[in-house]
This record gives C-alpha cells, sequence and structure tokens, in this order.
C-alpha cells in the first residue's frame, strides 16, 4: 500500500529534484540513527512527501553532503537537522510495522510475521516517543480489518480507516497554529483515502488471484468510471487542504506531486497513460 506518492521527475528540474532525493535520503538515514539499521527497509516514497510537507511549514535543517554506503560511497546530499525528518522516520517505522501485523493477523502471512520481527526493536524505540500516535494507527487497522473480515464492499467505509491514519500523522503536536493543523488533517485524510481506493483498484487482479480481500472484488460490479471520478474529487480535496498553507520552502516539488504525480499515477492504474516516474 506504499509508494505511491513520489514525483514526476520528468517535470520537475534538476535542483529540486535533488532536494527531493535529499529527504529520502536523510529519512533513511534517520531510521537508522533513531531506530534500527534493518528498520531503513521500509521507507517509502509516501513518508518521503510527509517529511517534505510538514519540513515545508518551518526553516529548520538543511542539505550536507555525505557519502552514502548504499551508493558505493558516493558523495550525496542529506537532509539533517529537520524535526519534520525525524518525526517521518518515527512515523514510517511505525505505520510499516502495524501494517504487518495487521496482514500477520488478517491472513496468517510468515512474510509479514519474519518482517515484523526485523522491526521489533525499531518500533519499540519509535512508540516511546509517540505512543499515542501508535495506539491511532493500532485502532483504525484493528476497525479496517474487522471491515475486511466481513467483506465489505464499502468504499467509503474501508477507505476512511486508512484516511484517519493519515490524518493523524499529517497533523502533529509541534504543528501549533491551528489553522494550519486542520489544513493537514484534511490533507493527510484525502491522501490516505487515495492511496487505499487507487491500491485496491491496482490490486484487484493479484487479490483475484490469491484469494485475498479486495474490496471491489467484495461488489457485485465495478464502476471504472465511478472509481475514477472518486479518486480525482479525493485529490481535488487534498489541493484544496494544500492551498490554504503557508509554504516556506520546497513548493515546487510539493506542486509537482499534488498536481502531477499523482494525476499520472492515478491515469496510468486506471489505464488511460504511460507511466513516465
Amino acid at each position: 500500500m506504499f509508494g505511491y506518492v513520489t514525483v514526476c521527475k520528468e517535470s520537475l528540474n534538476e535542483a529540486d529534484f535533488e532536494t527531493f532525493r535529499a529527504y529520502y535520503c536523510g529519512l533513511c538515514r534517520e531510521i537508522g540513527r533513531r531506530t534500527t539499521q534493518a528498520a531503513r527497509l521500509g521507507l517509502s516514497y509516501d513518508i518521503t512527501f510527509l517529511a517534505i510537507m510538514l519540513s515545508s511549514l518551518a526553516d529548520d535543517g538543511g542539505i550536507v553532503m555525505r557519502s552514502c554506503a548504499a551508493k558505493g560511497f558516493k558523495k550525496r546530499g542529506f537532509v539533517e537537522g529537520d524535526r519534520a525528518v525525524g518525526y517521518a522516520a518515527d512515523m514510517g517505522v511505525l505505520l510499516t510495522y502495524l501494517k504487518l501485523s495487521d496482514d500477520w493477523n488478517d491472513d496468517r502471512s510468515i512474510k509479514a510475521l519474519s518482517e515484523m520481527l526485523v522491526f521489533k526493536r525499531a518500533v519499540n524505540k519509535a512508540k516511546k516517543r509517540y505512543p499515542h500516535i501508535y495506539e491511532e494507527i493500532k485502532r483504525h487497522l484493528e476497525d479496517l480489518s474487522t471491515l475486511e473480515a466481513a467483506k465489505s464492499g464499502s468504499i467509503d467505509e474501508t477507505a476512511d480507516c486508512f484516511a484517519k491514519i493519515l490524518e493523524t500523522l499529517f497533523a502533529p503536536d509541534f504543528i501549533t497554529d491551528e489553522a494550519e493543523r486542520r489544513a493537514l488533517a484534511w490533507l493527510g485524510y484525502n491522501i490516505g483515502r487515495w492511496i487505499y481506493i487507487i491500491d485496491a483498484y491496482n490490486d484487484i487482479e493479484k487479490d483475484r488471484k490469491k484469494g485475498s480481500y479486495n474490496l471491489f472484488l467484495c461488489r457485485e460490479s465495478v464502476d471504472k468510471n465511478a472509481v475514477d471520478k472518486s479518486l480525482t474529487f479525493t485529490l481535488e480535496n487534498a489541493a484544496s487542504a494544500y492551498n490554504l498553507l503557508k509554504i516556506k520552502r520546497n513548493g515546487a516539488i510539493l506542486d509537482n506531486i499534488l498536481y502531477d504525480a499523482l494525476k499520472l499515477k492515478q491515469r496510468t492504474i486506471m489505464g488511460e497513460a504511460n507511466e513516465s516516474l
């Protein structure tokens, strides 16, 4: 369910793409520093978007050049000293671990269980810093599991559970301006809703073959146009929330993601375009 929120590289200039990559690399390093090196395996573009979005509202942190072992010790940019990146690192670990736990509880997936063991020490560290968010994510995933066990075909009910998770993640306590918190929460909610629906639509055939739950397989029919309209409306809601925020930096990157990349990803999955991300 991860990896849908990234940039459209072709419509982003080189400097902004390097900044995007510096956030991704900085987040990877921060996960290792704050939790465990193994937990870096759970890094996703979706969590990178969270880091960039929250970072855009503040002025802390910066890009430093360091060698990267994963890239043959070549020098590359890393965002460091940014509170949003540290927060996103913990959120990525919590979300990945709890999703694996949910997969184990639902399907008794041995793969999920083995990966949970890899993340166990990391999640304990992140959980100590944000116990209330851990419980919030867990509660919403349990609600989603209940709906999935009942073979719910309701787009609104199932997508709402995952949307509420991102609603929580996008409004951290260190954002103190109430108007900003409301806008971020609504942005996160709609991004979460979009991710859940597009992922379910994208996995219809895979889940049919595996016999796994998919909300669209629990419906008598799938109206592609209705799904597409729902996804478009959800992205419009996310953009409306984004426009309420006072973006201090990274505006070109965020515009690219919200106005170009997500729409291209949607058209690609709905069969209307060739992907070029």
